[in-house]
């Protein structure tokens, strides 16, 4: 029965998803296997590094083999992450495949991989050049899907904020708050066991991937979630929420400057720090408006699939099946307080 479950589970994966497992098998598999055979028996295996530079992301060895820089998002470095991320890209992907489209969602894991990946690699060359350690250069190496999975979480966030899952029937939590859970295990990660790379990958990855969907992301031939509910500070606790503005304000107006981010078209309004004068009869419309075309796209993609059993592992028309229970309905684009009919007419 069992093995049933996981057969019918596997096959109702996308095909994108299921390429993406099998590269990430493959890649951290051939590390693994090059790390073993280039191990110098002679040497001490405490001096040994363990570290693949043809696939693996050596900070001192990028510029010689660029291609790491996206490899090393699906190169994993042990069992227990190997394990954790084919378990996490198999749920997230999955949803995210069937909410976006397959296109999509590949355009935004290679971004996030590979943009986290480079600001990592450039913040490690820059403390190399003012601490003058040869470790960060060649025994330090960048690997994992730790960025790719917090720009999932913001991509969670943008679709499903208020549903709640529930861990093991003890704790459940809003989905726009894991990301929060994330950031306090990679600061805990930090402090306990240095792990610099993965705090940088985690911290990194989904400010990228915020700054995709805010502005570049097109949905329904509107670009960008320009929404009061998706703003910058809306990621932070609300006693450092001055903070976030003082500093978020002048750099989305230099980004603009730079042509990195578009000019949104309510410029009297902070988009960022949720201050400034409003046209609040527009704004509150055109939010309505995006979020309804939103889920209009999302019921028609999702209802031209095959239905689902009831052994799906996490199906964007079914409630959460972790190893969890959840405690609503998974409903994309919108919460269950924010549905309303008038909404749906539109």
């Amino acid at each position: 029965m069992a093995s049933n479950s996981l057969v019918t589970a596997i096959g109702n994966v996308p095909s994108l998803t299921k390429t993406l497992v099998s590269l990430l098998l493959i890649i951290s598999s051939t590390a693994t296997y090059y790390i073993h055979i280039n191990k110098d028996p002679t040497q001490e295996l405490a001096n040994q590094t363990d570290v693949c530079p043809i696939l693996g992301l050596v900070p001192g060895l990028a510029l010689y083999r660029p291609w790491t820089f996206l490899t090393a998002a699906f190169y994993e470095s042990n069992i227990f992450s190997l394990s954790a991320s084919v378990v996490v890209l198999l749920l997230c992907g999955k949803y995210l495949e069937r909410a976006w489209g397959s296109r999509e969602l590949l355009k935004y894991i290679v971004i996030t991989a590979i943009l986290s990946n480079v600001v990592t690699w450039f913040g490690l060359v820059v403390t190399f050049y003012i601490s003058a350690d040869d470790k960060l250069l060649y025994t330090t190496q960048i690997c994992g899907m730790s960025g790719v999975f917090s720009a999932f979480l913001v991509a969670f966030k943008h679709l499903i904020p208020e549903h709640r899952i529930s861990i093991a029937g003890l704790v459940s939590i809003r989905v726009k708050n894991l990301l929060g859970v994330a950031t306090v295990a990679s600061i805990v990660c930090l402090v306990a066991f240095q792990a610099i790379v993965f705090y940088n990958l985690v911290n990194i990855g989904w400010v990228i991937g915020w700054i995709y969907i805010r502005f570049f992301k097109y949905q329904d031939g509107i670009r960008g979630d320009h929404s009061e509910t998706f703003a910058l500070v809306t990621f932070f606790p609300e006693f450092i929420h001055p903070i976030i503005r003082i500093v978020g304000i002048p750099v989305y107006g230099l980004f603009v400057r730079l042509g990195v981010c578009p000019v949104h078209t309510t410029q009297s309004y902070d988009l960022e720090g949720q201050s400034g004068t409003r046209p609040a009869a527009n704004g509150t419309a055109e939010a309505e408006r995006r979020r309804a075309l939103a889920l209009k796209a999302l019921d028609i993609r999702l209802s031209s699939k095959t239905p689902a059993t009831q052994d799906v592992l996490f199906d964007a028309k079914d409630t959460v099946a972790l190893p969890t229970t959840t405690t609503s309905t998974l409903t994309p684009g919108l919460s269950t307080e924010e549905f309303t009919p008038e909404t749906k007419r539109d």
